[in-house]
C-alpha cells in the first residue's frame, strides 16, 4: 500500500479530520505546518517511503468506502509517460453549490518529480509539469467551509485559477479540438455555479462573493504569473478579503 499523508496548517478542524482518516487508513502520517501548497507536498515527498503517495487535505471528510488501494502502474502510458510519474485526483463534493469534481479531492502524486521541482507555482496540480488523471469516484467533502475568511479565500483562488485556464493548461495542447472545447465548457459551468449558487448554505455568501472577485481577478490577469501567485499569499488574500467584509 502507498504512503498517506494528511496535509494541514494548525486549522481548527485538523485534528478531528486526522483522527478520521485514521479510523480508515491506521499508517496515515501528518504533515503539518509547512509554509505554501507546493513546499507542503515537496515535504510529504521526502517523507514518503513509496515512489507514489497519496495526499489528503486537512479539509476532507472522508467518505467511509473510499479505497486507497489504488496503485500507478510504470508499465501503462499516460500522455506519452509512465502512469507512475502523474498526478491522480478523485472527486469531493463542495458543500456549498454541490459542485463534484477534482477540487479538494484525494490525490496521489509521483515522488521524485516533485523532490527537485521549483517550489515557487501558482497551482500545485498543473505547475510541476506533469499529466494529470482524474478519477469520477468521490472520494470525500471538501468542507473548505468552516469560517467566512477561509471560505472566500478557498472559492476566490479556485475561480481565479478556472477563469485564467491555470487548471486546464497543460492538458489542452495534448487533445483535440473536440475534447478541448468540452473542457472549456466545464471550466465555464463550474465558475457560473461557484459565483451564483449556495448562499443559503453555511457561509454561502463568502464563497459567492470570493468566487466573484477570483473569476474577475483570473480574467483580468490570466497573462501575469506574478499577479497570479498572489493568490497563494495568505495576508494577501486576507486584505482581499478585507475589502468587502470588514
Amino acid at each position: 500500500m502507498l504512503d498517506v499523508f494528511f496535509l494541514s496548517y494548525n486549522e481548527p478542524y485538523a485534528d478531528e479530520n486526522y483522527a478520521s482518516l485514521k479510523e480508515l487508513v491506521p499508517n496515515a502520517r501528518r504533515v503539518n505546518g509547512v509554509k505554501g501548497f507546493a513546499a507542503a507536498h515537496q515535504e510529504c515527498a521526502r517523507r514518503s517511503f513509496t515512489n507514489n503517495f497519496y495526499v489528503v487535505d486537512s479539509d476532507a471528510i472522508m467518505l467511509e468506502d473510499f479505497d486507497f488501494s489504488f496503485t500507478p502502474s510504470k508499465h501503462l502510458d499516460l500522455w506519452g509517460k509512465p502512469e507512475n510519474e502523474s498526478i491522480h485526483i478523485w472527486c469531493s463534493i463542495n458543500p456549498i453549490n454541490d459542485l463534484i469534481y477534482g477540487h479538494g479531492g484525494v490525490k496521489i502524486l509521483p515522488k521524485q518529480p516533485l523532490l527537485g521541482a521549483d517550489k515557487d507555482v501558482i497551482d500545485f496540480t498543473t505547475g510541476f509539469g506533469l499529466n494529470t488523471k482524474v478519477f469520477n469516484e468521490v472520494s470525500n467533502i471538501t468542507a473548505f467551509n468552516y469560517d467566512e475568511f477561509n471560505t472566500f479565500r478557498s472559492a476566490f483562488r479556485e475561480c481565479t485559477k478556472l477563469s485564467s485556464n491555470l487548471t486546464n493548461k497543460d492538458v489542452l495542447y495534448k487533445i483535440n479540438f473536440e475534447e478541448a472545447t468540452k473542457i472549456r465548457a466545464e471550466a465555464e459551468y463550474r465558475l457560473q455555479v461557484w459565483t451564483t449558487v449556495g448562499e443559503e448554505n453555511k457561509f454561502g455568501k463568502y464563497c459567492i462573493q470570493g468566487a466573484i472577485q477570483g473569476k474577475k481577478y483570473g480574467e483580468q490577469f490570466f497573462d501575469n504569473i506574478e499577479k497570479l501567485k498572489l493568490i497563494n499569499d495568505y495576508e494577501w488574500m486576507r486584505n482581499e478579503f478585507n475589502k468587502f467584509f470588514r
